[in-house]
């Protein structure tokens, strides 16, 4: 019921790999539908599960679930999987390590490696992504913002400067609501707000997003997640 029927097969194809895309970079974070990182890690020991489902209007929907856990001190692990329903045999797969190089008072930053392949209708691809991202806390304000800096290494086509910037206002003691924007591929960047409630506060968390590329107004997106952080 997503496509119209005046859209060309390449064109959905097209935007599916986009989304694959997005997906797998967006795994082992303090939100599944924000692509910008934090610079926090799970608890020593502990793990965290994320899923999402994103439903876009000419890309089908595609589901994601993201483990992580911080089995060894000081470093988290993750894994992701993604999957479109538009073909059953397109996927993402990816690995991250992640470390924290300041540990966020007023400021902190982060570091974070990370691998992933991807099955398309076009062909296969892996991707190599180094990523830092910074945080600062606004004093005597509910405002956290947020900037990734990244840099993406692939055989199969251009290396890519990757970043993304997010703004998060605290609502009250269970809600929050993060403006965002971040670049993908070298074509105009995207925007999408992402809507936070707390459930079962520091358990469970449901999220909600709207977005859209800018200058294509067909690549439009809603999405749902949740959080859970035992």
């Amino acid at each position: 019921m997503w496509l119209h029927a005046s859209i060309l097969k390449f064109y959905s194809i097209q935007c599916m790999c986009i989304w694959i895309c997005i997906l797998c970079s967006q795994f082992a974070k303090a939100s599944p539908l924000l692509n910008t990182d934090d610079t926090e890690i799970t608890s020593y020991g502990h793990c965290q599960l994320e899923s999402a489902i994103v439903p876009s209007k000419n890309a089908g929907t595609s589901y994601q679930l993201n483990p992580a856990c911080q089995l060894v001190k000081g470093v988290e692990s993750g894994v992701g999987y993604t999957q479109n329903n538009l073909d059953s045999n397109s996927y993402g797969v990816s690995a991250q390590l992640k470390t924290v190089i300041k540990a966020l008072d007023t400021w902190g930053v982060a570091g974070s490696l990370s691998v992933s392949q991807n099955k398309t209708a076009i062909g296969d691809s892996v991707d190599w992504f180094l990523n830092m991202p910074f945080a600062w806390v606004l004093a005597d304000t509910p405002i956290h913002l947020y900037t990734n800096v990244g840099y993406q290494y692939s055989k199969q086509h251009a290396d890519l400067v990757k970043w993304s910037a997010a703004a998060s206002y605290q609502l009250n003691s269970k809600a929050s609501i993060t403006l965002e924007a971040f670049n993908q591929d070298q074509k105009s960047p995207f925007f999408q707000s992402v809507f936070q409630y707390s459930i079962i506060p520091d358990l469970l968390t449901f999220e909600a997003s709207f977005g859209q590329r800018m200058e294509a107004f067909r690549q439009r997106w809603f999405g749902f997640g949740l959080r859970f952080t035992p």
